[in-house]
C-alpha cells in the first residue's frame, strides 16, 4: 500500500505543475470575473492581458475539453492580432505562447513545440528577457517527466527561466517558477534540493505579499512524507491546510493537500485520523467531477475504512468507482483492493474470488506496468500467506521482491523480508526465517537513520531560511529608515522651494484666471453658435426626413388604391361580359375569376385604408373574404363556416396566395361538396405549426373527392392553381378524403425567413 500511495501522489504533482504555470496575477481570478472585465471598455493592452489570462485559465480548468481549447486558441489569435496592430511586444510573445499551450492541450505537441520556439526566437530578437524565460518554460513542458533523460532536459529549461526571473527581479514569476523547479527535482528524486528550492519560494512569496503558499507547504509535506519524516510531513501538510483556508482556496489543490495529510496518517498507521482528511479530499474531487481524483482517493479511503473495522463502507466505496474504470489496468487496480481489504478483514473465502480475478487480469497487463503489478503481487502474497497456500505465496512474494528491488524501495524491500520471514516460519525453516527477520530490522534501522539525516538537513534548511528571513527583515528595516531620512530631507527642500515660488505662482494665477475667463467666454460663445447651427440643421433634416416618409407612405397607399381600382375595373368588365355569355361553363369560369380578383382586391383595399401599408391582419381579412364568398353564392347560410385564425400579420406576398387558396377551397366546397342544397360545415384554420412554419387547414364534411382521385394526378385548374400557390409560399400542398375533403398547406413562417 505504501508504494502505491507514492505512485498515486504523482497524479497530484502533475496537476500542480499545470496550475503553477500562471504568468500574471489575472490568472488567479475566476473565469466569470475575467469574462466580466473583458466585456467592459478597456485600453488595448488591458484587453490583451485579459484575453491571454482567460485563455490560460480555460486550459487548466478542471473538466475542460475541446470547447475550452478552441476558445483559448481564439483568444490567442485575437490577442496576437491586436498586439501586432499596436506594437505591443509582450502581448505578441504571450499570445504565441498561449497558442503553443493550446496546441499541447490538443495533443499536437510537435506544433506546440514549434510555436514555443517561435516565441523564443522573437523574444531573443527584441531582447525581451521575460519572454525568453516564459518561452523556456513552455518549451520545457514538451519534454516527458516519465523519461529520465527528458526530465533532465525539462529541468534545464525551468532552471534557465528561474535564473532570468531572479536577474530581472520578477519576483511574482520567480515564486511560481521555483515551485516548478522543485517539482522537477522531486520527480528526479532530489528531495533535499527540492525542499531548499521550496523554502526559497516561500521567502519570495512572502517578499511580494503573496499569501497563497498552500501549494508550497503541500509539496514540502508530501516530500517529507515520502522520506519517512512523518511528524514534519504532518506539520507542513497542516500548514498547507491552514494557508488554503486563509485565502479561501476551494480548488482541487485543496483535495491534493487533504489527500497527502490523510496519507501521512496512513503511513503512521493512524487510520482513524486519516479518514476525515481522505473524505474531505473525496468530497472536493466529486464537486469537480474529476474522475482521476475520485478513483485515486476512493481507493485510499477504502484502505483506511477497513483498518477501522468499517469493511462495508470500504466495499461500497470500491463498488462505486467501477464506473471510472477505463481499462484492464483500472479493473485490476479495483480488484486488487477488494482482495486486500477483504483479506485484512479475514474474509478469506470472499477474498479468494478476487484473488482469482486479480490473477486473471494480471495476464492482460503489460509486464512493464509496475504500478499495478506491485500492489497486486503484494496483496496476492499476503492472501496466500494468510491462507497457508505456501507455493502460491512464494510465487507472488518473489514477483513482488523483484519489482521493489529494481526500484530500490526500502519500505517495499523490508515488506518482502517480512513475507519471507512468515513463509519460512510456516515451513519450520527457522534459521532462514531469523535471517530474513534480521534483514528486515536492518532495513528498518537504515530507514530510520536516513530519516534522521533528512530531519537534520531539514532543521538546517529551516534555520538557514529563518536567518535569511531575519536578514531580509533587517535589510528591509534599514532600507525603510534610510528612505525615511531621505524623504524628510527632500521634503524640507521642497518646502523651501515651494515657499520661494508661491508668491509668483499666486500672482501668475490671478492674471492667468482673468485671461482664462476671457478665453473661456469666447470659446463658450463660439461653441454655442456652432451648437445652434447644428441644432437648426438637424431640425431641418428631421423635418425633411418626416416629409419623405409621409410621401413614401402616401405613394404606397396610392399604388395599392390604384391596383385595387384596376382590379375592380377588370372585375366590372368580366361581370359585364357574363351578360353576353350563353355558355354555362364560361359563365362559371368568369365567376370563378371574379372571385379570385375580389380576393386580391380586398387585400389592396385594406393596405391603402389601414395605417400599416405593408402587412395584412389575417383574421379580419379571412373573415371578410368568407362573408364575400358566401354572399356571392346566395346559399341562404346553409353552410356554416368555422374559423380559427391566429392573430397573424402577413406580408402581401404571403397574404395574396393564401387568399386565393382559401377562395378556391371554399368555392369548391360550396359548388361540389354540398350538392342539392345540402347543409354543411367548412372548417378553416391558420396558425403556428412548430417553431418555423404556419399551417393552413381547410376541411368540409361534404361528399369528398371522387374515389381514386386523391391518388391520381390532380389536373383541374383550381387544384393546379392551389398547388402553384403553395409552391409560391415555399410550402407543401396536401389534399385527402377524410369524411369530406381536407386541404393542408404548410409553409415557412415569414418571421423566420432569412
Amino acid at each position: 500500500m505504501l508504494m502505491k500511495i507514492f505512485s498515486l501522489l504523482m497524479l497530484f504533482i502533475l496537476y500542480s505543475i499545470s496550475v503553477m504555470a500562471q504568468n500574471s496575477s489575472l490568472e488567479e481570478l475566476p473565469v466569470s470575473e475575467l469574462k466580466k472585465r473583458l466585456s467592459q471598455q478597456n485600453p488595448d493592452t488591458i484587453e490583451i492581458k485579459l484575453k491571454i489570462a482567460l485563455g490560460r485559465v480555460l486550459l487548466i480548468k478542471p473538466g475542460g475539453g475541446s470547447l475550452e481549447i478552441d476558445t483559448a486558441m481564439r483568444y490567442s489569435t485575437e490577442a496576437e492580432q491586436l498586439s501586432r496592430r499596436i506594437g505591443y511586444s509582450k502581448g505578441i510573445i504571450n499570445a504565441i505562447l498561449l497558442r503553443a499551450l493550446s496546441l499541447n492541450k490538443k495533443n499536437e505537441v510537435d506544433a506546440g513545440l514549434k510555436t514555443a520556439r517561435e516565441a523564443l526566437a522573437y523574444s531573443t530578437k527584441i531582447g525581451e528577457e521575460t519572454g525568453i524565460a516564459e518561452s523556456y518554460i513552455v518549451i520545457g513542458q514538451h519534454y516527458s517527466i516519465s523519461k529520465p533523460e527528458q526530465l533532465v532536459k525539462r529541468m534545464e529549461y525551468y532552471r534557465k527561466a528561474s535564473d532570468i526571473f531572479r536577474k530581472t527581479h520578477n519576483f511574482y514569476r520567480l515564486a511560481s517558477s521555483l515551485q516548478g523547479d522543485a517539482e522537477m527535482l522531486l520527480l528526479n528524486r532530489q528531495h533535499m534540493e527540492a525542499i531548499k528550492i521550496l523554502f526559497e519560494a516561500i521567502n519570495v512569496n512572502k517578499s511580494i505579499g503573496n499569501k497563497s503558499i498552500q501549494g508550497i507547504y503541500w509539496l514540502i509535506g508530501r516530500t517529507l512524507n515520502e522520506l519517512g519524516d512523518f511528524p514534519s510531513a504532518l506539520k507542513y501538510s497542516l500548514l498547507a491546510i491552514k494557508s488554503a483556508k486563509a485565502v479561501n482556496d476551494t480548488t482541487l489543490t485543496v483535495a491534493s493537500i487533504n489527500f497527502t495529510t490523510s496519507s501521512v496518517y496512513t503511513y503512521m498507521k493512524d487510520y482513524k485520523n486519516a479518514l476525515p482528511y481522505a473524505l474531505k479530499a473525496l468530497k472536493i474531487a466529486e464537486h469537480y467531477n474529476d474522475s482521476d481524483y475520485i478513483f485515486t482517493i476512493s481507493i485510499s479511503t477504502a484502505f483506511n475504512y477497513t483498518r477501522v473495522n468499517k469493511l462495508d463502507d470500504a466495499l461500497k466505496l470500491l463498488r462505486n468507482i467501477w464506473q471510472y474504470a477505463k481499462n484492464d489496468a483500472d479493473s485490476l487496480y479495483i480488484m486488487t483492493y477488494f482482495l486486500g481489504n477483504l483479506n485484512h478483514a479475514k474474509k478469506y473465502k470472499e477474498a479468494a474470488f478476487y484473488a482469482g480475478e486479480v490473477t486473471r487480469l494480471l495476464k492482460k497487463i503489460p509486464p512493464d506496468n509496475f504500478n499495478n503489478r506491485i500492489t497486486a503481487y503484494n496483496f496476492l502474497a499476503a492472501h496466500y500467506i494468510d491462507t497457508r497456500q505456501i507455493k502460491l505465496a512464494y510465487q507472488y512474494a518473489d514477483a513482488y521482491a523483484a519489482v521493489v528491488r529494481s526500484f530500490n524501495f526500502p519500505i517495499g524491500i523490508r515488506s518482502v523480508e517480512n513475507m519471507y520471514y512468515k513463509l519460512d516460519s510456516l515451513q519450520g525453516n527457522y534459521k532462514s526465517a531469523i535471517k530474513h527477520h534480521l534483514l528486515s530490522e536492518e532495513i528498518k534501522d537504515s530507514i530510520e537513520n536516513v530519516t534522521k539525516a533528512y530531519q537534520v538537513s531539514l532543521l538546517q534548511i529551516e534555520n538557514d531560511t529563518e536567518k535569511k528571513n531575519n536578514d531580509i527583515d533587517t535589510l528591509t528595516k534599514a532600507g525603510h529608515a534610510k528612505d525615511d531620512a531621505l524623504k524628510r530631507t527632500q521634503l524640507m527642500q521642497k518646502v523651501i522651494m515651494t515657499m520661494s515660488v508661491l508668491l509668483a505662482i499666486i500672482t501668475a494665477l490671478i492674471f492667468s484666471r482673468y485671461r482664462l475667463k476671457q478665453r473661456t467666454n469666447r470659446k463658450l460663445e463660439e461653441s454655442q453658435r456652432e451648437l445652434d447651427q447644428k441644432n437648426t440643421y438637424l431640425e431641418s433634416m428631421n423635418t425633411e426626413q418626416e416629409k419623405l416618409l409621409k410621401e413614401k407612405e402616401w405613394l404606397i397607399k396610392e399604388v395599392h388604391h390604384r391596383v385595387k381600382n384596376n382590379l375592380q375595373m377588370v372585375t366590372s368588365l368580366l361581370s359585364s361580359q357574363t351578360t353576353y355569355l350563353d355558355n354555362d361553363a364560361a359563365i362559371l369560369a368568369v365567376n370563378d375569376s371574379l372571385r379570385r380578383m375580389q380576393a386580391m382586391s380586398m387585400i389592396h383595399q385594406k393596405l391603402y385604408q389601414d395605417d400599416n401599408v405593408s402587412t395584412i391582419f389575417m383574421p379580419e381579412y379571412i373573415d371578410e373574404l368568407i362573408h364575400y364568398l358566401r354572399d356571392s353564392f346566395d346559399d341562404n347560410h346553409r353552410i356554416i363556416f368555422n374559423q380559427k385564425i391566429e392573430n397573424l400579420n402577413l406580408d402581401v406576398t404571403q397574404a395574396i396566395p393564401l387568399g386565393l387558396i382559401i377562395t378556391e377551397s371554399i368555392v369548391n366546397s360550396i359548388k361540389y361538396a354540398f350538392l342539392n342544397s345540402k347543409a354543411g360545415i367548412v372548417d378553416i384554420s391558420l396558425g403556428q405549426e412548430g417553431p418555423d412554419h404556419l399551417l393552413l387547414f381547410i376541411a368540409d364534411n361534404g361528399t369528398g373527392l371522387p374515389k381514386g382521385m386523391e391518388k391520381s394526378p390532380l389536373n383541374s385548374l383550381g387544384l393546379d392553381l392551389m398547388q402553384g400557390l403553395a409552391r409560391q409560399l415555399r410550402g407543401t400542398f396536401q389534399i385527402e378524403n377524410n369524411n369530406g375533403v381536407q386541404i393542408k398547406i404548410k409553409f415557412i413562417h415569414p418571421e423566420n425567413t432569412i
